[in-house]
């Protein structure tokens, strides 16, 4: 295990920033350039959720997301949302369906399914006072009910690690459903953690404890003995392989902890990549073994960190540019970056791309969220590459005060 003192040691387009090391040689397109629009409208609230999931479907003909008629008070479990189709082109909203597991900051984990993408979509919702997973076909109406809650899903479409929600709504609201059950309410329990899913037949199985990996870190921070660690952030790899989480526990004057862990599909070869006590934030997997992710590295500033799973080949990138935490994700030709950043002073948040390749990162626009900054009713902008890598979908408020889809497509 790694200790953290040897990982340190080791709103149109705006502009443009060259790379940190010297004069970077041009993009071979070109940077690009992007217009940004307001696609669905008010009085209601429209929203996807968390980033690096695509909301468009196979054939990018429609958008899927949430609809809500308030965005002041995290949602209890008698008020659903509606789930609905919206028009790329128009903004209009279909709805279609609705869930009462869905928070403001992830909505209900909605994907679409990898084995019908044009089709059917995967969400989180409660039956008799639990969390289950839903898949609904949005054009029959037709659907399967599956006993786990779903926090990322597979490409194959074959499998999806669960979370236990009623954990996170007691330990982190923020990304929990409120009332939902815990039933494994101890303090690090040997029968909660990760479970694997079968989307086919939904038997799932407990792979990642709780106790396990708090014992793990246990070794090298005593400190952590009466804390309850939570998982979250259940990211499979390009191709269904591995997978990473974050274990987190909060300090005595609540300041939130996490360390970075990945694991093969059913839970062997466990590595921690980032150690416990580096403050990793956000992530993406490049492809099944290279991941970006932010958090403090050689210092104290949050930076964007490329390495490889299991090395220790931390390489810093867009220093300069890339400043601070930011909800990053890979564009679908593994060249470009989208990720996002607070700005306290004017309660903005800036929406910009980057090229690991070249270097170089353009500013898309700056989008103003008032009191929705930070908080547990934060919009943060969550950007989410289009399947083609053709537009970026983002969740951002409106200039009447509504939470809504946005796309920055490219020119």
């Amino acid at each position: 295990m790694m200790n953290r003192r040897d990982f340190i040691g080791g709103v149109l387009a705006a502009g443009v920033l060259k790379g940190c090391a010297g004069e970077p040689p041009p993009a071979p397109d070109g940077d690009p350039k992007f217009s940004v629009r307001t696609l669905t409208s008010g009085p209601r609230h429209h929203f996807f959720g968390y980033y690096g999931i695509p909301p468009w479907n196979r054939s990018q003909s429609t958008l899927v997301c949430l609809e809500s008629t308030f965005q002041d008070h995290l949602p209890n479990e008698a008020e659903a949302a509606r789930i609905g189709l919206v028009d790329p082109v128009t903004g209009a909203f279909q709805p279609v369906t609705e869930t009462r597991a869905w928070n403001l900051q992830q909505g209900a984990m909605l994907h679409w399914n990898p084995l019908d993408p044009e089709n059917e979509i995967l969400f989180n919702d409660r039956r008799d006072g639990n969390i289950i997973t839903r898949v609904f076909n949005v054009r029959s109406g037709r659907e399967n009910i599956f006993p786990g809650a779903i926090a990322g899903v597979s490409s194959t479409g074959r499998h999806a690690l669960c979370l236990n929600y009623g954990r996170l709504a007691r330990l982190r609201p923020v990304v929990g459903y409120v009332g939902a059950k815990d039933p494994n309410p101890g303090l690090n329990p040997e029968n909660d953690g990760i479970w694997l899913m079968d989307l086919e037949t939904g038997r799932t199985r407990l792979i990642i404890s709780g106790a396990d990996i708090h014992r793990r870190l246990l070794k090298d921070h005593p400190e952590i003995a009466d804390r309850p660690l939570f998982f979250n952030h259940t990211i499979f790899n390009k191709t269904g392989t591995r997978f990473f989480f974050l274990a987190r526990t909060f300090t005595p004057d609540q300041r939130l902890e996490t360390g970075m862990f990945t694991a093969n599909r059913d839970g062997t070869d466990l590595r921690e990549v980032v150690p416990y006590g580096s403050g990793v934030s956000h992530f993406e997997w490049r492809d099944d073994s290279q991941i970006l992710a932010t958090f403090r590295f050689g210092g104290n500033e949050i930076k964007h960190v490329l390495f490889t799973d299991g090395l220790k080949d931390y390489r810093a990138i867009g220093e300069g540019f890339l400043k601070d935490d930011g909800h990053c994700s890979f564009a679908p030709d593994g060249r470009w970056i989208v990720t996002d950043r607070n700005h306290g002073d004017t309660r903005e948040k800036s929406l910009m791309v980057y090229n690991v390749e070249t270097s170089r990162g353009v500013v898309i626009g700056k989008f103003p969220v008032g009191e929705y900054l930070s908080g547990d009713l934060r919009c943060d902008l969550h950007p989410r590459w289009s399947r083609t890598g053709h537009a970026i979908c983002f969740d951002a408020i409106a200039p009447d005060g509504t939470r809504q889809l946005h796309l920055a497509t490219k020119l």
